[in-house]
């Protein structure tokens, strides 16, 4: 029961270092909208129809948000990954 604990611990001690590295790299993200839009999606686990009402977009324009955000975030991982 012990060794039980023990993992679940580390299970969430693991998840919480991986949502902070995941608020970290939004929060690196100049665009404010593009930060809302991942928040919304990878922090707060909200369907595309959700996030598209909550920031009134349609659905496609969502979508093509997201791309872009992803591509921000994606030039600074690749970064640091390099420097690694």
């Amino acid at each position: 029961m012990v060794d039980m604990e023990n993992e679940i611990n580390d299970d969430i001690d693991t998840l919480v270092d991986l949502k902070a590295e995941i608020m970290a790299c939004i929060k690196r993200v100049e665009n404010t909208e593009y930060q809302t839009l991942l928040e919304l999606r990878y922090l707060c686990f909200k369907r595309w129809e959700e996030i598209a009402i909550d920031l009134k977009y349609s659905m496609q324009y969502a979508f093509r948000m997201h791309e872009r955000a992803l591509e921000e975030a994606g030039s600074f991982l690749k970064e640091e990954s390099k420097v690694d």
